[in-house]
């Protein structure tokens, strides 16, 4: 091997080693970059399902009003129905009198 071959093995070597850098320079700058908006994405993603948490929970806390209003109505509504009940069971009691001194009444002595 003469010196001429030994200088352009090296100045081969020299591009090698600059392609090389450069290369994994570029490779590890779209890493970053890819990191980096990966990270942002998350960031983001987190602060919209902190958004849709909130708003869900307040979608329930409205179903939980309604649920209890019908259930203080439904209790409402039963408390009239057992009114209504025990006046139509007075009433019917009253009657089966009524209906007894009638019959009693009608009767031959």
């Amino acid at each position: 091997m003469n010196g001429e071959t030994l200088k352009r093995a090296k100045a081969w070597w020299r591009r090698y080693e600059l392609w090389a850098l450069g290369a994994l320079l570029v490779l590890s700058g779209g890493i970053f970059g890819y990191q980096a908006a990966m990270y942002s994405a998350h960031r983001i993603m987190l602060v919209e399902l902190a958004a849709i948490r909130d708003a869900y929970d307040k979608a329930l806390g409205k179903k939980d009003q309604r649920l209890e209003t019908l259930a203080s109505q439904t209790g409402k509504a039963a408390e009239v129905a057992a009114g209504a009940a025990q006046q139509a069971s007075e009433a019917a009691a009253k009657a089966v009198e009524v209906a007894g001194q009638a019959q009693a009444q009608d009767l031959p002595r």
